[in-house]
């Protein structure tokens, strides 16, 4: 909901030139937090990651309205990233429990499609929501929202089980190497995800639309519905197959952006970068989930969060530059991201191989590669 908006926020406050961290300290922030979050959710509970996590982005949402210089500006946003680190690890773990394996791809689709739901909405409302009320209005609406969200997560059963050896908080037991080749994945997915929700809301506008939202929205409503049955062809196909599909469509949504910057363009982009992150989102949790166990899931789940963080960082830092220098640099940035997505087209096709060569399974990981 808030996130349109952050760019005129820091411009009023003097901010411009720092455009690119909007992103990434953010996702700085929620990196730090990802290998806590694993620990503490298989440690301590489901629960614990998910109820806390919330509770204090309610207090982050609480800092916005009070930032009128950058430094604290500053604070808010990477407090923020850092405690929205938590319950998204909590979220995923808690569903990959209770979902038998074959069926975890579809059920990590339907829960990927309601978080869309809640975000295209909040992309859609924000804008509407400043017009009303004003941009700390819009802050506090956030903040809000996220204590209804805590009276409701407040009525969910722990389901981690009681294990007779809790992990330890050291590298070797907070880090979860075993799922490398989903981590990989994810994280160059997620460099071009890191420059879009930066500079798409305004390339919109400039494109001719009066909602700046227009394209976040689009690109999460058609990530919605195709994740109603991309995680069910996930469980049937396998992991890297749904990431194949996912990837080749987001280059697709790349190259319609660089060749052309006209209305139609940018919404048959922002559609086909959805399907494509319809395919991608639940195959890679999927795929974590096949390869870890009940008592190290928290922490594979959260390297994937890690890669998450990292290529957003990587991304929304790069993209900010570029788009900081010249606005023209923007079709820079839209092949940039199309080759991106071809390396994990490529990768996809190197697993998919590897999986055949060797005879396995396409629902598990081979740690040996």
């Amino acid at each position: 909901m808030i996130l349109p908006e952050l760019p005129d926020h820091l411009e009023r406050i003097g901010g411009k030139q720092y455009l690119g961290w909007i992103i990434g300290l953010f996702a700085l922030g929620a990196l730090v937090a990802r290998p806590f979050s694993g620990w503490i959710t298989d440690r301590y509970g489901r629960r614990w990651s998910i109820l806390g996590g919330t509770a204090m982005c309610i207090v982050a949402s609480c800092l916005y309205p009070f930032a009128s210089f950058l430094s604290l500006f500053f604070v808010a946003r990477a407090a923020h990233g850092f405690f929205t680190g938590f319950a998204p690890t909590g979220f995923t773990a808690y569903t990959t429990d209770i979902i038998p394996v074959e069926r975890r791809g579809e059920a990590l689709g339907w829960q990927g499609m309601f978080s869309n739901i809640g975000a295209s909405l909040g992309f859609a409302l924000g804008a509407w929501v400043v017009s009303k009320i004003g941009q700390n209005g819009l802050y506090w609406v956030a903040a809000g929202i996220g204590i209804m969200a805590v009276a409701l997560f407040s009525t969910l059963p722990e389901t981690r089980p009681e294990f007779q050896h809790p992990p330890k908080f050291v590298l070797r037991e907070v880090l979860y190497f075993k799922v490398w080749k989903p981590a990989l994945l994810m994280l160059l997915i997620c460099i071009p995800i890191g420059g879009i929700l930066l500079v798409m809301p305004s390339y919109s506008l400039a494109c001719g639309f009066e909602n700046k939202g227009v394209y976040l929205t689009i690109y999460i409503v058609a990530s919605l519905f195709v994740r109603i049955f991309s995680g069910k062809l996930s469980d049937k196909l396998g992991r890297p197959y749904s990431t194949a599909i996912g990837s080749f469509m987001q280059i697709i949504a790349m190259v319609i952006l660089a060749i052309s910057a006209a209305q139609t363009s940018l919404i048959l982009s922002a559609v086909f970068y959805g399907i494509g992150q319809g395919f991608n989102a639940p195959g890679l949790f999927a795929w974590a989930g096949d390869d870890s166990e009940t008592n190290t899931r928290g922490r594979a789940l959260s390297m994937l969060f890690i890669a998450l963080e990292l290529g957003i960082f990587i991304g929304g830092l790069f993209a900010g530059h570029l788009y900081q220098i010249s606005v023209q640099n923007i079709h820079v940035l839209f092949i940039f991201w199309a080759c991106i997505s071809t390396l994990g087209l490529l990768f996809s096709l190197l697993f998919i191989h590897h999986h055949q060569r060797n005879k396995a399974t396409l629902f598990s990981d081979i740690s040996e590669i």
